[in-house]
């Protein structure tokens, strides 16, 4: 039973992981740097730069628009998916309806809550970079989760529990395997 519940979750959280780790990704590609300006201008508040340079219009819209796409895909392939994945378990297998709406608000919150922490990791003094155990890896899921209930009205929260339980370890690999291909500078 748990196991089928946190594939349904990562179904579900799926565009955000997506609109979360497609930024980095795409500040690589060199015929898009042009388009990395930052967000906040270079304006401070309180002296301080509010999100700093990693925080850009490029990031912005692509974490949104990959997250988006992925949702697509999964509306067009959610029950060749559940079929397919039924056959590793023993028990039954629910995957989460996703929709383009409900695919975008997942991606602009975690938009949203990954430009939060980094104005609040402005604020305690840590600089870019600088890893903020556990606000670096569950940011984006708040975010995800407050901008879904903002469009649906509720939230699933087996869903959320689980994610904020696996979600810190799904992060931390992630980018372990992002520094080993040079996409990172640092292993977190």
């Amino acid at each position: 039973m748990y196991l089928t519940k946190i594939v349904e979750a990562l179904w579900f959280i799926l565009p955000a992981y997506f609109a979360n780790s497609t930024p980095l990704n795409v500040s690589k590609i060199k015929f898009l740097r042009k388009y990395g300006t930052p967000i906040d201008g270079g304006r401070t508040f309180q002296g301080i730069r509010i999100f700093g340079d990693g925080k850009t219009w490029r990031g912005f819209f692509s974490g949104i628009i990959a997250g988006s796409l992925i949702g697509l895909v999964q509306m067009s392939i959610r029950q060749e998916s559940a079929t397919f994945l039924q056959g590793f378990f023993n028990e039954p297998l629910s995957l989460p309806h996703m929709s383009l709406e409900l695919a975008f608000m997942l991606s602009l919150g975690t938009i949203i809550g990954d430009m939060a922490a980094s104005f609040v990791k402005r604020r305690v003094g840590l600089a870019p970079g600088d890893p903020a155990p556990l606000l670096d890896q569950l940011n984006f899921v708040f975010g995800a989760f407050f901008f879904a209930w903002l469009l649906t009205g509720s939230i699933n929260e087996n869903y959320f529990l689980i994610l904020i339980i696996i979600t810190p370890l799904v992060h931390i690999s992630g980018n372990f395997i992002a520094w080993l291909w040079n996409l990172k500078k640092e292993p977190w």
